[in-house]
């Protein structure tokens, strides 16, 4: 699979009955054009986000997970023991955290893992027990897992896919946890973001979490939303910006968090970004202030700068 094969998740009427179901587009020319493939027979709230593996082993979760084998032409459904909140895929294995019972409050959670191309999932057994909003980032065969919000607050490593786990220094505060997100270059780069109850600081670890350091000018506050998608020990994007900053939409940081700039203006608001190698990024946005359908902008230049991609077939 190349940089330039890629697929989207969305929403329109469904072709068969009432509603509004998902639906999926597929890239084989780096969005210049789009075909739509089949999405699991579901509505549009039954599953939210779309992993792909290669081109033909893709996952669509959240709330339920289900897994293709063969591009899309079948969906499965995976059995779950409650709702899928997190799911990614490297280096041939597949990870998801799942509530650990169906009930609508979330007390606990588990990990679940599945060699790529199987659609068996077996529970991943962690040294600490994994509380409600745990979160996780692969690195090759590497996989870090912060276990929520409920103290005490740890992150766990393993350097081979989860068969064994040792602890890791926390960036966050124990009772407010945090969100961890891996360099795209394939470097023990993590970038943290740790919310405060105020504010939030992002934090860098060059060496997988071993220690860490803020990464924000001293001057500047994140919001507790913060979140962040990075490249590199020097390359991230933050959003969104601080109430008492200058509005922007996505800033950008190239020298390890030392300052940032707006790479995207007000008129815009981000829900995701992220890097697929060092130099292209993606970012879903909506205009500000609106209630239009949701934009995917890309950038080729590390998110210095931004075009929006029209989907087309």
């Amino acid at each position: 699979m190349s940089l330039d094969e890629w697929w989207l998740l969305g929403s329109a009427r469904c072709l068969t009955g009432p509603g509004i179901c998902g639906a999926i587009v597929r890239t084989t020319d780096g969005g210049s054009s789009f075909a739509g493939i089949p999405s699991p027979p579901v509505s549009a709230n039954d599953v939210t986000q779309l992993r792909y593996a290669n081109a033909l082993d893709g996952y669509a979760f959240d709330p339920e997970l289900w897994a293709t084998t063969n591009g899309g032409t079948s969906w499965a459904r995976i059995a779950a023991p409650g709702a899928v909140t997190e799911l990614a895929a490297a280096d041939g294995e597949a990870y998801a955290l799942a509530c650990a019972t169906a009930s609508s409050s979330c007390q606990s959670m588990e990990l679940l893992r599945s060699s790529v191309g199987s659609l068996s999932w077996r529970p991943v057994s962690t040294p600490t027990a994994l509380g409600d909003g745990s979160q996780f980032a692969v690195s090759g065969p590497d996989l870090y897992v912060l276990t929520g919000s409920e103290p005490p607050l740890v992150l766990l490593f393993s350097s081979d896919k989860g068969a064994a786990f040792s602890k890791r220094a926390d960036p966050c505060r124990a009772d407010l946890g945090g969100r961890l997100t891996a360099a795209a270059d394939g470097s023990p780069t993590l970038w943290a973001a740790c919310p405060t109850g105020t504010e939030a600081t992002a934090e860098l670890s060059s060496n997988g979490g071993a220690t860490w350091r803020e990464a924000e000018p001293i001057e500047a506050g994140f919001p507790n939303s913060l979140q962040l998608a990075a490249a590199s020990s020097s390359v991230a994007l933050a959003w969104p910006r601080g109430e008492n900053e200058p509005p922007a939409a996505l800033d950008r940081t190239t020298n390890g968090g030392k300052s940032y700039s707006a790479v995207l203006s007000s008129a815009w608001r981000v829900s995701w970004a992220g890097f697929s190698d060092t130099t292209r990024a993606y970012a879903l946005v909506t205009p500000s202030g609106s209630t239009a359908p949701t934009d995917l902008f890309e950038s080729t230049d590390s998110g210095a700068t931004w075009h929006q991609v029209v989907i087309k077939s």
